[in-house]
């Protein structure tokens, strides 16, 4: 058994240290890869996919289908850099292939690939392609390939593992006959799937799915087309059962009751951006950098200098204030509205004390936002916090009412944190903290 303990421990220490937060969706994921590899892996791969296809022919020439592709990639591109300012330094990249399946991927990283066959057999508005398009660079946003690689090299050290202790239960000599190995093998597979990979999967197509539409109605394209869209992968595929139990993916039925339920935030979102895509304002740059990428003469790639960068579509530099994407706890948040209510918290709130003083340091205001949310503790602390990140967002008079409900708290005594049993204060005294903040300028200014 001292075997078996000892494996498992380490299992969860890996489980443990191989977790972080996704700024893009405030959710923890697997990480036991660096995106940096992921990314190196699959510009690898996509080099050796679009180069077989080209020596075959099969690379698109034309101009038609290629400008309109590239102009929808770029569109969404120049919204989704908004969200993540650092994917600007991606190789980004787009290729239309003459493959009859209907599909479009993205890999990490930002090379794309759309097929004749979404193309031909689903005949999508530019509404609808740009829905589709922006669910795969999605994926690539919030890290799912990293995280796809991390589960299934996890789901590879659980049959590892349980391999090793039904050896271990066999007997010291550590022999075990084939049918037992294989027995023990079938169920860690059956096992890794159900509960690590499909559970994941759904969640990171939900995920995107939510992203997606967004980054559609920041580059001006319709939501409602994010319906019309699955409404027509649903017929041409017949998938219209609602159960998805067992599946990596969402049912059609279910992801379209999502997008409707969407359609209100989005909707206001697209009414505001649509007008920048009008007329002749359009993006006039790719993403595509110069380089010694032997397939950046295919016709479909459009290889650009900063000079050629112009007008308002100037290609978007890092902003210490990203985008965060829709949430009806977002949305409460900026306005100042937002309750923490937990009041047994207490252990988790301690627990993410080095998370918070790490976001902290490094200004990381989103992340900071999406910890003490999920959090949910209620306390002073926790309020302070809150003010501090809706103040490095930019969100003044959200600050001031944090600020404000943290000094409360303070005084109340109940919800503070110097009298809680876990005092993770230390030497921090909030009320002075709060009124050195309400106290400044800019506060003082916004209560007049």
């Amino acid at each position: 058994m001292r075997v078996v303990e000892l494996l498992a421990i380490g299992v969860l220490l890996l489980l443990v240290s191989g977790c972080a937060t996704n700024a893009m969706t405030g959710r923890k994921q697997l990480a036991l890869v660096s995106e940096k590899t992921v990314i190196e892996k699959s510009d690898s791969m996509y080099m050796s996919l679009v180069d077989s296809y080209d020596k075959k022919g099969k690379i698109s020439k034309d101009p038609d289908v290629n400008e309109r592709v590239r102009t929808i990639s770029n569109r969404l591109v120049h919204r989704a850099i908004e969200y993540r300012p650092e994917t600007v330094s991606w190789n980004w990249q787009v290729n239309v292939i003459e493959d009859d399946t209907p599909n479009a991927f993205c890999m990490p990283g930002g090379k794309m690939g759309v097929n004749t066959g979404l193309l031909e057999k689903i005949q999508p508005t530019d509404d609808e392609l740009a829905q589709v398009m922006g669910h795969e660079i999605s994926h690539a946003l919030a890290n799912h390939g990293a995280e796809k690689m991390s589960n299934q090299i996890l789901g590879q050290i659980i049959v590892g593992t349980i391999a090793v202790a039904a050896a271990a239960s066999e007997g010291s000599n550590g022999r075990y006959n084939q049918n037992t190995q294989r027995a023990v093998q079938d169920m860690a597979a059956v096992g890794t799937a159900a509960f690590i990979t499909l559970p994941n999967s759904r969640t990171a197509e939900t995920e995107a799915d939510k992203m997606g539409v967004e980054i559609a109605a920041q580059a001006g394209y319709d939501p409602a087309a994010a319906i019309s869209i699955w409404e027509k992968m649903m017929a041409a595929t017949k998938q219209e059962s609602r159960g998805d139990f067992w599946s990596t993916h969402p049912s059609p039925p279910n992801r379209i009751d999502a997008f409707k339920a969407l359609q209100a935030p989005m909707q206001q979102i697209y009414a505001e951006s649509k007008l920048i895509y009008t007329g002749e304002n359009k993006p006039s740059f790719s993403f595509v950098k110069m380089g010694s990428d032997p397939l950046a003469s295919s016709s479909n790639v459009r290889i650009v200098t900063n000079d050629d960068v112009s007008n308002s579509f100037a290609m978007p530099t890092i902003d210490s204030k990203p985008r965060v994407f829709y949430s009806a706890e977002f949305v409460s948040f900026k306005e100042g509205t937002l309750e923490l209510t937990c009041i047994n918290c207490a252990l988790n709130n301690y627990m993410s004390n080095s998370t918070v003083n790490e976001y902290i340091q490094k200004e990381d205001w989103r992340r900071l936002m999406q910890t003490v949310i999920k959090t949910n503790h209620k306390s002073d602390l926790s309020y302070y916090h809150l003010g501090l990140a809706a103040e490095g967002m930019g969100h003044k008079d959200a600050a001031r009412l944090y600020f404000e409900k943290a000094r409360e708290l303070f005084h109340g005594q109940e919800f503070s944190c110097a009298t809680a049993k876990m005092n993770k204060c230390k030497d921090m005294n909030i009320a002075e903290l709060v009124e050195n903040k309400l106290g400044a300028n800019e506060y003082a200014l916004s209560e007049k």
